[in-house]
């Protein structure tokens, strides 16, 4: 009978300790992965945001390190002309002030270059109707001032003014500006029959 009862147990101790293994496997197993779901959320800051300031109306120098003050990145990604506002300013930024991102993200800066941009004018002087030239002054993003009129063809362009002074076809002036057309008035007058002499009466 005790021989018997040692075999059993002999038997028995195998399965207990490859249960008493699986189960160690299984703590090291989940214990593992619990570990590394902390480490992840600590690598990434999950859960923690950081509120993007506003730094518009800084100089680009100032709100990089502003933002650097607030583990951000500022970067100058587009550089624009801004009427009445000085070269360097920040006029815009993305994401928007007061936004929650995560610590090392980049904010894209919109800068004034202060440099107004220099179109050129189309050559209509003398080739184009009022229409035409209305047209494409227009397209080309230029204001139109009342038209100046002179003797000539009705509705015929015969130039283009700028603050005054007469361009020439391709001559560069500022984006937006007011031009001026130079058109006939449809009372176009015979240069010839005015320089031809006079003729006396009785002549013939």
């Amino acid at each position: 009978m005790s021989k018997r009862k040692d075999n059993q147990t002999k038997k028995k101790r195998p399965l207990r300790t490859l249960f008493l293994n699986l189960a160690a496997m299984a703590v090291v197993v989940v214990a593992a992965v619990l570990v590394t779901f902390r480490w992840i959320d600590s690598y990434t800051e999950h859960g923690v945001a950081i509120v993007v300031p506003d730094i518009t109306g800084m100089e680009e120098v100032d709100a990089v390190n502003a933002l650097a003050k607030h583990h951000l990145v500022g970067v100058a990604s587009d550089y624009v002309y801004v009427k009445g506002v000085s070269a360097g300013e920040v006029t815009a930024q993305r994401p928007a002030a007061h936004a929650k991102v995560k610590r090392g993200r980049k904010v894209y800066l919109t800068v004034s270059s202060g440099n107004q941009p220099m179109i050129a004018v189309p050559d209509i002087a003398d080739n184009s109707s009022l229409r035409q030239a209305e047209s494409r002054l227009r397209a080309a993003g230029f204001k139109l001032a009342p038209n100046d009129t002179i003797s000539g063809d009705l509705d015929w362009v015969y130039g283009v003014r700028y603050n005054g002074r007469e361009l020439t076809g391709g001559e560069r002036v500022p984006e937006g500006a007011e031009l001026t057309l130079v058109i006939g008035g449809g009372d176009k007058t015979d240069t010839e029959t005015l320089n031809a002499p006079a003729v006396e009466e009785g002549w013939f």
